[in-house]
């Protein structure tokens, strides 16, 4: 654990990446992004290994439930991890979060049919949730203010690795027949990753000693858990009165969550009027969630469009997919040492050009041309490297002491609410529009439209509290 002398001294020795390594930080920075990589690439794995095991244990209809379980524990543990890390300090919380990944991967690796798939997948996504939650929470509480901005855009080239390396590493062990050794591998890293954080992880005033009182919020994680399953039923139910009486069921569910948490006094999971343009952190966190749900689309029905109107393999559509996180990766490391007035115009005009690049492939993507989507793909991405990493730090410092653990943890929390919001929502209307496996191409260059165009107005919402929390820190 960093002193406040020893931080301060880090600060004025710079912060260049080479520093991200040096005074006995190396350890800890692989630890972080070896957790970050096993639930990134673990996620993206999936897509190429679970054709072969559904082909050897069967369960073809229950496919989507090995993503959406994976998400809803994601989503679950991460709003808790911050109360997690201040009841039993990060050193014992990551290594309970990997543990559950591991062994959620040796289940899936064991499984001899579908249902046993899904516990595993299940217990992934706990356990990778934690993760992820806890790698924000440690570059709040473990280095360098300045450090910040370099950190996360580390973070960002990982999961763009992730991006190209997991479904590659999948489809490896998948064409040899092996899809049991994909989860192997990451269990065995999973196992790395425990004896990483043990060893680097020094134990603070909280290991062993838990500060805060009430147990599990069964509650509250019910709640939350029940609006993500309503909000995803939602994103596959093709009835146009069903589907969007679901989404409002569901916003209805996360407002109950919201107000209940708000009254758990210090066992909230979540900071204090957490989507609020009256604190910078709140108007943050609503940044977030509205500009990941405005951006969904093309991740989510990208793969589709390039399948059926532009002609590519599964393969090759992935690539195509994985461009945005490249891009993500590249423009993060670019402007990871801006100063402060650039910094402001990144955070600022990273929603307008969100708008810009949904209004192109809106226009362009019916034409079934990579060349012409590929630069809005790249734009897309690039809105997000600019100003995820300077938006993460600005958040982090403006939270209230008691509470910078919850809402460092908040952060991959709204993101994965947002997608998953996005994703719900892209599927209603193309559910709306005829969505279907034998739907004509007309069908799908008119959905290919409007799943890209109906969010600009999203998008263009997120420039409110991108202008609030880019505003000077008192």
């Amino acid at each position: 654990m960093w002193t406040g002398d020893e931080m301060a001294q880090a600060e004025r020795a710079g912060t260049g990446w080479a520093d991200l390594f040096r005074g006995g930080r190396a350890p800890l920075v692989i630890a972080l992004t070896l957790g970050v990589w096993l639930h990134a690439a673990d996620n993206l794995l999936i897509v190429t290994t679970l054709p072969s095991a559904v082909a050897e244990i069967g369960g073809d209809a229950w496919v989507p439930w090995a993503f959406t379980l994976y998400m809803l524990a994601t989503i679950m543990v991460s709003a808790m991890t911050g109360l997690i890390a201040l009841s039993f300090g990060l050193r014992r919380a990551f290594i309970i979060a990997g543990t559950l990944f591991a062994a959620g991967c040796v289940v899936s690796a064991l499984a001899s049919d579908m249902a046993v798939m899904l516990v595993g997948r299940f217990i992934q996504g706990m356990g990778g949730g934690g993760q992820v939650a806890l790698v924000y929470i440690t570059l709040d509480r473990m280095f360098p203010k300045a450090m910040m901005p370099k950190l996360v855009a580390l973070v960002s080239a990982v999961w763009s690795m992730s991006a190209f390396c997991g479904p590659l590493v999948g489809g490896l062990f998948a064409s040899h027949g092996m899809w049991r050794g994909a989860f192997w591998a990451f269990a065995l890293q999973a196992v790395l990753f425990v004896v990483l954080v043990a060893a680097t992880v020094d134990r603070d005033r909280r290991d062993g000693k838990p500060e805060t009182a009430g147990g599990i919020p069964v509650v509250r994680l019910a709640l939350l858990a029940a609006g993500i399953l309503l909000v995803s039923l939602a994103a596959v139910d093709p009835e146009p009165v069903i589907a969007p009486a679901m989404m409002v069921a569901s916003a209805a569910v996360f407002a109950l969550f919201l107000w209940r948490d708000g009254r758990a006094g210090d066992h909230r999971m979540l900071p204090p009027r957490p989507f609020s343009t009256a604190t910078l952190y709140g108007s943050g966190l609503l940044f977030a969630v509205l500009l990941t749900t405005a951006t969904a689309s093309f991740s989510t029905y990208g793969p589709f469009f390039l399948e059926r109107l532009f002609g590519l393999t599964p393969l090759e559509s992935g690539y195509v997919i994985a461009i945005e996180s490249l891009a993500w990766g590249v423009v993060a490391v670019t402007v990871a040492n801006v100063g402060l007035g650039t910094e402001r115009w990144l955070i600022r005009s990273a929603p307008v050009l969100a708008a810009a690049a949904l209004v192109g492939l809106a226009v362009t993507m019916p034409f079934g041309r990579v060349w012409l989507i590929v630069p809005f793909v790249v734009l897309l991405g690039a809105c997000f490297g600019q100003m995820w990493g300077l938006v993460i730090r600005r958040v982090t410092e403006a939270a209230p002491p008691a509470d910078r653990e919850r809402t460092a943890a908040a952060i991959p929390t709204v993101q994965e609410l947002g997608y998953v919001l996005g994703v719900a929502l892209c599927g209603v209307i193309a559910n709306a529009l005829g969505f279907a496996g034998d739907a004509p191409e007309e069908t799908l260059r008119t959905i290919s439209v409007w799943v890209f165009a109906a969010f600009v107005p999203l998008a263009v919402a997120a420039v409110w509290p991108a202008w609030r929390m880019s505003r000077k820190q008192s």
